[in-house]
């Protein structure tokens, strides 16, 4: 299941509607529970402890709308953020944020319904939008129950009602003053917290036609309230509140169209279910051992399965004799174009190839060091109130994404869409090798988008290339044309993010298995000792690693040095799984090592087609586990995310508890 949020809410709700704003406009996914007001209480209760609405579940916090709201803020790039950096203006904007939710709010929502409740047929419908088929029978039937409660709980009268509109009319002039004309946002020039915040408590009144939920028309109201509502509307606060509704309230994009798992049917879940026990590392490496004891190379049908180091190494050495355009071009041709991962040995794999390489350069690696360890303090720290992270989706997704969008110099539209994006693209090229209908739509969609998105950005880095990332490089180098630096950096990116996190986290998942070995690697971390934890984390991963095996084809019958043999035209399997448990290369195998040689490993495979990233990973995957174990009483969560949990092949969640 995808690492989606989760709201549970009234629909009609001014606070749900900010909820559902911020997260669309983060390019965040996630689902809506609606119900009918005071139906939501259970239901609020069980998901967040809070009667309120909305109950917003995250992959490592449960919050209402205004913690929500900060929860993405500390998680987001800068160019996304809603809370300025700079302090007085931070101030400022919390100040009116606290305003806007302890008074101006409370005062609209008692307004708006002490005027609409008395309209059954209008907001009996409205405030059961996706509710539950017996909520919504229950409201239509008792409808004037439904109305007594609500009055009650809401403490409307007729003197509040006149006070809260009185109130309304007062927050209304007060902005108004401090507005010009024209002016867009509340604070600083910019658009805030504040803004969203302001534009979406008082909806109810202003009417925007953006709202996210179906909403009562001007029509609707009854007379006082359309004279009220016409006066806001009118004000310059009014206007700025739906200049805001009419500038920003856009979903970044429709999730749906390029996740995988927006689609997925029970019988998908369950064989993707069965393919991750059938995965699991553990019975993987006791089935290879008997393997290599007994047949080190098995053929079968038009597959032939490699077991033991020499022979792996010596396959993904031979690249003309084992070539690999039949396992990736065409994929990689369909979401992108050529790229060097689907190319055997020729003029275009040298050239682009060297094109490529020429662009790094020798402090690149101490830049992506200071790159990871910046924003992977600033998420610790931002999950530091409540003592949980989630270490793929709230951490190295996040982290991975912002390399990508420094160092290779490709943002997205936001940080969550960029991560989807790389996860569709890379499930559809490299892990769907029974074609699956859905991945493809999924990876065809996201394809388009990113190619659209890559042809503006390349034009623009035209226009003015003055940054020093690798995107630009590559246009200032001109060794390529402008679809050649489009097909090459996509390539790159593809498998930038989801390859950081699934390391990561099976190798933290590993580290967290084995106590002995999880002391020796915080201690590494604490006497910042970088070599030593690269080799804890290497070895770790030995155990469970994110590739455990490679594809190649056969062209001709080859004879290994080992003496084997491979028939020609058939599917080789080198397991590098295997390969790294095989005592020849890897003494004692079945104990946790550090200070095994690192050029050993196959995390990143091997020869020609060795990973591009694994110098980034070699700094990455360290960076991101050394920052966790310096945190106090580091451990597992307890109850439903005691063990990773996937999205298809990919670590999805993953949390972790530390401090008190």
């Amino acid at each position: 299941m995808a690492c989606w949020y989760e709201l549970t809410s009234v629909r009609i709700s001014p606070f749900c509607e900010l909820a559902r704003w911020v997260l669309e406009r983060s390019g965040i996914a996630y689902k809506e529970a609606g119900h009918a007001p005071i139906w939501n209480v259970p239901f609020t209760w069980l998901a967040a402890r809070t009667v309120n609405v909305p109950a917003a579940r995250t992959p490592d916090a449960a919050l209402e709308a205004q913690p929500l709201l900060e929860y993405i803020d500390a998680r987001a790039r800068d160019s996304d953020k809603l809370y300025p950096s700079d302090p007085e203006l931070r101030r400022e904007v919390d100040s009116l944020v606290k305003s806007f939710f302890a008074d101006l709010a409370i005062a609209v929502r008692l307004y708006a319904y002490a005027n609409m409740l008395p309209n059954s047929a209008v907001t009996g419908a409205l405030m059961t939008d996706r509710a539950p088929w017996w909520e919504v029978a229950f409201v239509r039937m008792f409808y004037p129950a439904q109305a007594w409660a609500m009055r009650k709980v809401l403490l409307i009268t007729p003197a509040s009602t006149e006070k809260a509109r009185l109130d309304i009319l007062s927050a209304f002039r007060t902005i108004s003053a401090r507005l010009q004309p024209g002016q867009r946002y509340l604070v600083g020039g910019i658009l805030t917290a504040a803004d969203l915040t302001f534009a979406a408590v008082t909806a109810p009144i202003t009417l925007p036609p953006e709202y996210g939920a179906p909403f009562p028309k001007l029509s609707d109201l009854p007379p006082e309230m359309r004279t009220t509502a016409l006066s806001v509307q009118q004000s310059l606060a009014g206007q700025l509140a739906l200049g805001i509704y009419r500038d920003h309230r856009k979903p970044a994009y429709q999730f749906e169209a390029t996740s995988p798992s927006a689609g997925e049917r029970l019988s998908d879940r369950l064989s993707r279910w069965f393919a991750e026990v059938a995965a699991n590392p553990r019975l993987l490496r006791a089935g290879f051992a008997a393997l290599r004891r007994l047949r080190p190379v098995w053929k079968f049908g038009k597959t032939a399965i490699v077991t033991r180091y020499a022979d792996v190494v010596e396959i993904l050495n031979r690249d003309q004799d084992f070539t690999i355009a039949e396992i990736n071009a065409a994929n990689m041709d369909r979401i992108s174009g050529p790229f060097i991962l689907g190319m055997d040995r020729s003029a275009q794999y040298d050239r682009e190839a060297a094109a490529i390489r020429s662009v790094v350069q020798p402090g690149d690696l101490d830049r992506i060091r200071r790159i990871v360890r910046s924003a992977a303090r600033d998420l610790i720290d931002a999950a530091r109130p409540n003592g949980r992270i989630d270490v793929c989706g709230n951490y190295c997704r996040i982290v991975a994404a912002q390399v990508v969008a420094e160092y290779l110099g490709v943002p997205g539209p936001t940080g969550h869409i960029l991560m989807q994006w790389m996860r569709s693209l890379f499930w559809d090229v490299f892990e769907n090798r029974g074609n699956d209908a859905i991945v493809n739509r999924a990876g065809a969609n996201a394809a388009a988008e990113l190619r659209a998105y890559l042809t503006a950005l390349i034009a623009q880095r035209k226009r003015d290339p003055a940054g020093d990332d690798l995107l630009t490089r590559l246009i200032r180098a001109q060794t390529l044309d402008d679809d050649g630096v489009r097909r090459n950096i996509t390539g790159i990116v593809v498998g930038a993010i989801d390859t950081t996190v699934t390391a990561t986290a099976q190798a933290f998942d590993e580290l967290l298995r084995n106590p002995s070995a999880l002391d020796r690697a915080r201690s590494a971390a604490k006497a910042g000792d970088a070599l030593l934890l690269e080799s804890c984390c290497y070895e770790a991963l030995r155990f469970h690693p994110q590739t455990p095996a490679l594809l190649r084809r056969s062209h001709a019958e080859t004879v290994l040095s080992s003496g084997a043999r491979i028939p020609a035209n058939v599917d080789v399997l080198p397991l590098t799984l295997s390969a790294m448990f095989d005592a020849q290369a890897f003494p004692d195998p079945g104990r946790f090592l550090p200070g095994r040689a690192i050029d050993r490993y196959l995390h990143f495979g091997y020869g020609m087609h060795i990973c591009y990233g694994r110098l980034i990973n070699g700094v990455q995957i360290p960076e991101l586990i050394g920052a966790l174990l310096l945190e106090p009483n580091l451990r597992r969560a307890s109850g439903r995310f005691r063990r990773v949990m996937y999205e298809g092949p990919f670590p999805d969640r993953l949390v972790v508890e530390f401090g008190k």
